[in-house]
């Protein structure tokens, strides 16, 4: 399916499967969609592995503790990038009612870095104490952080990128995700990039590939057989 032209000064947003919304605007933030779609996906399937994996396969474990390692930096990178360049950079734009909306992002963030540190804890206690205590702590922390997060992504999606829609313009928005690469480093990208498109399928594929650039795309395909192998050991008992 061939991506949608626009119509009108404003490109066509990307929706990508369980995305709350896509305020229309100049702007194109399509890779924060991806992203987010990213996020949601991964935390479900921790979700789902945790309570299926057997207790007894330490080398599953090893994965998953590796992977949640690997999704938990990229979305810890995606917050802060947001707190220290996106967020103030809008309030000093926005007005009384849009700074709550922001505001309300940073403390977001700070319920969500918690329960990111319990499930890395969590794992880590399985892999020295593989018992079903141990285990069915870390699928509580898990389901919380589910709940928190989404609830999170759906407040940004909707009202967030709205401000950013009013108050920021292409080249304002070409900057933020140019200096959120750079604090990343080609290494990083080349771990993280393809968890990024994990489980985008035909028309949601073909639209994400038809706007992200040659050198991301290269990244991609670097980092693609290593990431699976890690991707397929983790989840191996639920086949995400």
């Amino acid at each position: 399916m061939k991506t949608p032209v626009a119509t009108s000064v404003h490109p066509v947003q990307l929706r990508l499967p369980g995305q709350a919304a896509a305020p229309q605007g100049p702007v194109d933030p399509f890779m924060m969609y991806v992203m987010h779609h990213a996020f949601r996906r991964d935390l479900t399937d921790f979700a789902a592995a945790v309570p299926v994996t057997p207790l007894h396969d330490a080398g599953t474990w090893k994965a998953l503790a590796r992977r949640w390692d690997l999704f938990s930096r990229a979305l810890h990178h995606h917050h802060t990038g947001e707190d220290l360049e996106l967020w103030p950079v809008l309030e000093e734009r926005a007005d009384e009612a849009e700074r709550v909306v922001l505001q309300a992002m940073d403390a977001e963030h700070d319920m969500i870095d918690p329960l990111l540190e319990k499930a890395a804890a969590g794992f880590a206690a399985l892999l020295e104490n593989p018992d079903e205590q141990t285990r069915s702590r870390l699928s509580a922390v898990l389901s919380e952080a589910v709940t928190v997060l989404d609830a999170h992504l759906a407040h940004e999606e909707a009202d967030a990128l709205a401000i950013v829609q009013r108050r920021m313009t292409p080249q304002d928005w070409a900057d933020f995700e140019a200096k959120m690469q750079r604090s990343n480093g080609l290494r990083e990208m080349t771990k993280v990039g393809p968890l990024f498109l994990k489980g985008l399928h035909g028309e949601h594929l073909a639209d994400v590939n038809a706007r992200i650039p040659s050198a991301l795309k290269l990244i991609v395909k670097l980092g693609g057989p290593s990431f699976r192998r890690l991707d397929g050991r983790a989840f191996y008992y639920i086949g995400a």
